[in-house]
């Protein structure tokens, strides 16, 4: 006997809100599906600029005098990357985030300063994020890494198993 979950519904009780979907803008999907996997590109950490619109964070992370993002505001970061993967994910099948049957892997890159050595803790922000959301169904594999030069200050990527 299948369990229906209703996770927008308990998002909804969370009040958690997934930010609207985002198409790719060069020549690339967002995700790809093989079989029962969803390939989930890179997604990067964004907030609400002075005039209320989304954009990404850039910045490298740390603690030290070359820091431009705390390992706090980054961690954060995550978590919001993370529900833009969830949107992506949403979008792919067609509005029913009941479908994922698991999330498989997550891979995290944090552009951090060359001494930070905090990574694991930023991503952290992602993995908590989608077990919120998803319970059991959002633990997962995780590999976690440090980059000297990214397009922002956290990246996140996942690999996620559907139900037809």
């Amino acid at each position: 006997m299948t369990t229906q979950v209703h996770t927008e519904a308990e998002m909804a009780k969370k009040g958690i809100v997934l930010p609207s979907y985002q198409d790719a803008v060069w020549s690339y999907v967002k995700a790809q599906r093989d079989g029962d996997k969803l390939y989930i590109g890179d997604h990067v950490g964004q907030e609400l600029n002075k005039d209320g619109e989304m954009e990404t964070v850039r910045g490298k992370v740390g603690e030290g005098p070359d820091a431009e993002v705390t390992p706090e505001h980054a961690e954060k970061l995550a978590a919001q990357a993370a529900l833009r993967l969830l949107s992506t994910v949403s979008h792919y099948v067609d509005g029913d985030l009941d479908r994922v049957d698991q999330i498989i892997k997550v891979v995290g890159i944090v552009n951090g300063t060359p001494d930070f050595r905090g990574h694991g803790k930023v991503v952290n922000g992602a993995s908590d994020m989608l077990v919120e959301v998803l319970g059991d169904r959002g633990k997962h594999a995780r590999t976690c890494t440090g980059a000297g030069s990214l397009p922002a200050a956290v990246t996140v990527e996942m690999v996620v198993r559907i139900k037809d």
